[in-house]
């Protein structure tokens, strides 16, 4: 697999190799373009890309021929929103992991404490979810994921585990940031892009077309309408002898410290 670090070494490799054709045979120095293009190329996927656990292993889905997936939500609390979605999860029996941005957590305690209550898990999607998130330092990064934790801990009295990069983006200084708060990376294998599909019946759709055991699904409590999909999909999932279970059983590591 290829990771940071082997990308590094293979383009220093290359480097070598080409400044030796040019000292030696006098190529053109315009031909590390090449290695320089390749080298970014690879970065740039592999930063975007949580599954391929190019800068930091994350958990997207779990092997199993088990008929189970799990529900985890983004962006939340989000007043309402989020109280339709728990309305219908709690008709259907089933609990789900919630990716909570730091900052919303002030005005919404006690919204917190229910879905804590009722069995949900509270994990940490950083205390900004700035759009300039991922151009931190470790530093930064390592107060926003601790500020966030702190939050959690003082509605609940838990400190979360579970982190969810913000946009899916992995970078170095968020892996060392992930490593000094001792926390576990959990991404996704089914992306509903429900933030720019408006159609509810369409997310569900998509959602539907990807199911396999071990998924872990990405929906976002804050979305308008994210409660009626959440209804067709364990619907869905009911009839099709799926179970839903939450993240920390489907993955097998503790949700809290």
């Amino acid at each position: 697999m290829l990771t940071h670090r082997r990308n590094i070494f293979v383009f220093s490799i290359l480097l070598l190799v080409f400044a030796f054709f040019i000292y030696t045979y006098h190529w053109s120095s315009g031909v590390l373009i090449f290695p320089t293009l390749l080298f970014i190329s690879i970065e740039v996927i592999g930063a975007s890309k949580l599954s391929a656990n190019f800068h930091f292993k994350s958990i997207c889905k779990t092997a199993t021929n088990e008929k189970i997936v799990s529900i985890t939500f983004d962006d939340g609390p989000h007043g309402e929103a989020t109280e339709k979605v728990l309305a219908v999860l709690k008709e259907h029996n089933v609990t789900c992991a919630f990716f909570c941005i730091g900052k919303k957590l002030s005005t919404q305690t006690s919204l917190l404490k229910k879905m804590d209550g009722t069995g949900h898990i509270i994990a940490n999607h950083s205390y900004t979810h700035s759009n300039l998130f991922d151009l931190q330092t470790t530093h930064k990064l390592i107060e926003e994921l601790e500020l966030t934790n702190k939050t959690i801990k003082e509605a609940i009295g838990k400190t979360p585990l579970f982190f969810r990069p913000p946009y899916g983006v992995a970078t170095p200084a968020l892996g060392r940031s992930i490593q000094k708060n001792k926390m576990i990376s959990v991404g996704w294998n089914i992306r509903s892009f429900d933030t720019s599909i408006k159609n509810s019946e369409k997310i569900f759709q998509k959602i539907k077309s990807q199911i396999k055991p071990g998924s872990i699904i990405l929906l976002h409590d804050r979305v308008e309408g994210c409660d009626v999909v959440v209804r067709l999909l364990l619907n869905h999932l009911k009839e099709n002898n799926y179970t839903v279970v939450n993240l920390d059983k489907l993955i097998n590591q503790p949700a809290y410290a």
